[in-house]
This record gives structure tokens, C-alpha cells and sequence, in this order.
């Protein structure tokens, strides 16, 4: 039996120089650019109480500077464009309408926590007029006198044998003042300038702020007027 063997050379050479070169580019690749989910926010951390954390137009810590972040700034939103350049790893993120990158050292996936109430609420009152928005174990209070800030609640209970009142505790987000809040599900609060009735009844008190009382409802639902 006769064996067809070829005997054209094989140059190992240039097939290591080929292998070595694909590697070479699927290497810089995969370190160039990292998966990174947009739908994922960001709080910044490992930054002092008395510091910043930069922003910055590219990937660099030389390169120049669109804004800044406060060093317990929360829910950051990202493109999900991510950068590795040396050992660092760099985000893209989306601030007052602007992007920029920040060092992922400075990152980190903001926690979902578990909802304090059993629903989220629409809340508002008058004189002066608020609005509140109560989701899981954040708010962002808007007042016609004081503007808007966020309150996170960190504590929620019902009355000893009365289930249908609750007293939440939390902090204001960038004073930190403390934050107290009673609920009541009255079925029958009203706004006192509508023909609205509301489930619950709220009054929140912010130490050293203002104290609001008002009407809410579940969210979404019957809309606050």
C-alpha cells in the first residue's frame, strides 16, 4: 500500500507568528473594553467625606475634568461603556445630562434593598404645596418653599396591635438630617381642596426642617392632584 505523503514544507515560523499575532489583538480586546450592564446604577465609594470624586472627559486620570461627584453621591447611571487602561478599569457614566468616565475604583453597584412598605405611594399636601414619591426605601420630597431633596428611610414599623399605622425613620440624603414619618391607612384622608379621598395619611417631620401632613396613595394609582 502506497502512502500519498506531502512533501511540502511547513513553515512552522510563520504559522507561530499568525497564532501569536491573533492572540496578541483578542488579548487587547477583551482588556480594552470590559462588559458592563446600563441598566445597572452606581454609588460612589472609598472616597472621603472631605473630597470629590472626579469626573472626567476620557479614561484617564490626566485628562480633563467635567464635573464632580460627591463622595456619598447614590444611583449614578452608566451607559455601560467600560475601559481598561494599565491596571485600571474606567466607567462611563451620565450626570446632569453629560457623560464622563470615573475610576470603577471608585464604584459600586448600588444595593437593592428590599422595600420597606408594602407598596410604593404618591404622596402631597398644601399649604405650602409638596409632593412625595416613595419607592422601596427612597423618597424625593419636591417643596414649593424648600426645593427638592431625597429622604432615605431606613426603618419602617407598625403600631403594637394597630396594623394600620406606621412609623418610618430615615435621613435626609445630602444633610443627613433625621427624618421621622407617621402613616396611617385612614381610607377617608383628604386634600381639602378636591373631592379626593386618599388611603393613607401622612406626617413627616425633618429635624431642624420643615414638617409636612398630607394625603397618600398607592403608586401607581390615583394620581396626586
Amino acid at each position: 500500500m502506497r502512502l500519498n505523503i506531502s512533501t511540502r514544507p511547513i513553515h512552522i515560523g510563520k504559522f507561530r507568528a499568525r497564532l501569536l499575532f491573533v492572540l496578541s489583538v483578542g488579548c487587547i480586546l477583551s482588556l480594552g473594553t470590559t462588559e458592563m450592564r446600563a441598566d445597572v446604577t452606581y454609588d460612589v465609594a472609598n472616597v472621603s467625606a472631605d473630597d470629590q470624586l472626579n469626573v472626567r472627559a476620557a479614561p484617564s486620570a490626566t485628562a480633563q475634568k467635567v464635573g464632580i461627584l460627591a463622595f456619598n453621591a447614590k444611583r449614578i447611571a452608566t451607559t455601560g461603556a467600560s475601559r481598561q487602561v494599565g491596571r485600571a478599569i474606567w466607567h462611563e457614566i451620565i450626570f446632569g445630562g453629560t457623560k464622563g468616565w470615573v475610576n470603577a475604583a471608585y464604584l459600586t453597584p448600588t444595593r437593592r434593598s428590599s422595600p420597606l412598605f408594602r407598596e410604593p405611594l404618591t404622596c402631597s399636601g398644601t399649604e405650602p404645596f409638596w409632593a412625595l414619591q416613595l419607592d422601596a426605601t427612597q423618597g424625593e420630597i419636591d417643596s414649593l418653599a424648600e426645593g427638592k431633596s431625597t429622604i432615605d428611610f431606613h426603618s419602617a414599623r407598625s403600631a403594637h396591635g394597630v396594623p394600620i399605622i406606621w412609623s418610618l425613620k430615615g435621613s435626609t440624603g445630602a444633610a443627613h438630617s433625621p427624618v421621622f414619618a407617621l402613616l396611617e391607612e385612614t381610607n377617608q384622608c383628604s386634600d381639602g381642596m378636591s373631592d379626593l379621598t386618599y388611603r393613607y395619611s401622612i406626617r413627616i417631620d425633618i429635624e431642624d426642617g420643615p414638617f409636612y401632613a398630607g394625603c397618600c396613595n398607592p403608586h401607581p394609582g390615583q394620581p396626586a392632584p
